[in-house]
């Protein structure tokens, strides 16, 4: 992508206001970001839970970046408490896009609708290929694991990498090393 094209627009829309339209330019990017996932044809613009706030770069008529976030608690069992984050998903940047920064101000206009919901963390869970990109972007390993549904409706400790946020609440009260337990699907 050419540094002189013009910037994108960016648009954060509650899911219920997403258009049948949007949803089918958003599941055309997610489609290319995520190459191996089936579920995003025609309008399905989610892969297992949906967002509750999609946060979009778009750039003519194109959505070329994506985020998505849902409000939740995690219940961390070993310390008989929940915790409330924002779960970040479906962090996408389109592929002509990738290497430009889009994906570095994707995130930091994601930690303003963390600070917009106010909750003390943000959340997400990724692969290991992609972890560092996170921790560049101020994302901090979260050891003890998360417990998870799976899209096919079984309950697994997921294999990759969880992380933290801290958004209105110091990483120090982050309950780390102990497993937490999602107790839904994953954005």
């Amino acid at each position: 992508m050419s540094a002189r094209a013009a910037e994108p627009s960016w648009a954060c829309s509650w899911e219920d206001d997403v258009t049948a339209d949007e949803h089918g330019l958003l599941a055309e990017l997610l489609a290319q970001a995520f190459p191996r996932s089936t579920e995003f044809t025609g309008i399905r613009s989610w892969s297992s839970g949906r967002p509750e706030l999609r946060l979009v770069a778009w750039r003519a008529g194109r959505a070329v970046a994506h985020v998505g976030v849902l409000r939740r608690f995690l219940r961390v069992p070993e310390r008989d408490v929940s915790v409330l984050v924002g779960d970040v998903g479906l962090v996408a940047v389109a592929p002509a896009e990738r290497g430009t920064g889009l994906g570095r101000e994707l995130l930091w206009r994601a930690d303003g609708v963390l600070v917009d919901l106010d909750v003390p963390f943000g959340y997400l869970t990724c692969g290991e290929h992609v972890a560092p990109f996170y921790e560049r972007c101020g994302w901090v390993r979260a050891s003890g694991g998360t417990r998870m549904i799976r899209a096919d409706g079984r309950v697994q400790v997921y294999g990759g990498v969880s992380m933290v946020r801290e958004v209105r609440a110091s990483l120090a009260e982050w309950p780390d090393g102990c497993l937490v337990e999602r107790n839904g699907l994953e954005i």
